[in-house]
Parts: C-alpha cells; structure tokens; sequence
C-alpha cells in the first residue's frame, strides 16, 4: 500500500505542477498578445523582396549571385545593420553578408559570389540599432 499511495502522491504532485506550467505559459501567451500590433514606422523584415544581380565568375567557371537588391525596407529600419544569407535546397548558409541599411532600397554586396544555380533561398535579419 506504501508504494501506491506514493504513486498517487506523485501523480498528484506532477498534475499540480503540469498546471502551473500551463497557467504560466497561457499567462505569457496573453502579454504577448496584448503589445498591440506593430507601429508603421517599425523596422519590420518580412515586407522587404530580394532581388539578385548575377555576373560570370571564372574562378566559378560560371555565374556568381554577386549582389542581392532588398527593395521594400521599411524607413525604420534605415542606419541599422542587416544580415543577409544566401541559403542552398538543403537550407544550409552558402554565403552572409553585412551592410548598413538604407530605406526603400538596400544594396548587399556578396564576397565571394555565390554559383548561381545552388542559392535556393535567403534569410534577412536586421542585426543592431
């Protein structure tokens, strides 16, 4: 009888503390609900489209994505710096690169170029105020 009343106690204790976990986790979820949504003069990166400028590289032997063009950067994010990585199929970094950012257009120069044919995709952070 020790054992399951010990058992029971154990359950109990762990329902008590699954629920305190859930209460503070539904707490947490409604302060963040209620900042509100963002002001328009924010810095917000998922309105910014990229662009890519290809040239020929030899050392390639083929075309090199050599610039990304970000068009659509919000004036609140203008003097902050950006992080921009290429990514490949996988979602693996092929390439980042930094650079101060101005609004509406920002211009990322990439060293080195990256072959053309294997950039998939891009992430854009900005990094710093």
């Amino acid at each position: 009888m020790g054992l399951t009343r010990a058992r029971r106690r154990a359950g109990v204790t762990l329902a008590l503390l699954g629920g305190a976990g859930l209460a503070v986790s539904a707490a947490r979820a409604m302060s963040w609900e209620q900042l509100g949504p963002v002001s328009t003069g924010a810095c917000v990166v998922d309105a910014i489209s990229i662009g890519y400028e290809v040239d020929y590289d030899p050392a390639l032997g083929g075309y090199a994505v050599t610039t990304a063009q970000l068009s659509g950067v919000p004036t609140g994010c203008a003097g902050r710096e950006l992080a921009l990585t290429l990514r490949d199929g996988a979602d693996r970094a092929l390439v980042e690169s930094r650079t101060a950012v101005t609004a509406p257009m920002t211009a990322v120069v990439l060293t080195p170029g990256v072959a053309a044919e294997v950039v998939a995709g891009a992430s854009v952070a900005v990094v710093a105020d």
